[in-house]
């Protein structure tokens, strides 16, 4: 087999082994990103396993402080992607701190 196509097959491989990963994006740092990274266990703790894409940067992006003092993120989340199973939905995770850790409080998958 030739260079010219190792190359192309070594690529697909690559992409196809990269979509096996949950989170699209990183986070970054400070309270958003500890706050996403408590959401994604929670997810992938109800996922029984399942290959997913969760973008952990807009999840970290969308926190807003509830009237009772915890933080509310949000962010769409594929299920399965690229299967005939293929579900998209929105986590909704509310989380309190303690410190600098962050606690999931209430935690949903929306259609």
């Amino acid at each position: 087999m030739d260079m010219k196509r190792m190359i192309p097959l070594g690529l697909a491989i690559g992409l196809g082994l990269g979509g096996c990963g949950g989170e699209a994006g990183t986070a970054g740092s400070g309270p958003g990103a500890v706050a996403a990274e408590a959401c994604r266990v929670a997810a992938e703790s109800r996922l029984d396993g399942k290959l997913y894409e969760l973008d952990l940067a807009a999840l970290a992006a969308s926190m807003k402080e509830a009237p009772n003092g915890e933080q509310f993120l949000t962010a769409p989340i594929v299920i399965e992607p690229g299967l005939t199973s293929e579900t998209r939905q929105i986590v909704e995770c509310t989380v309190r701190f303690t410190g600098d850790r962050a606690d999931v409080v209430g935690f949903v998958f929306n259609w």
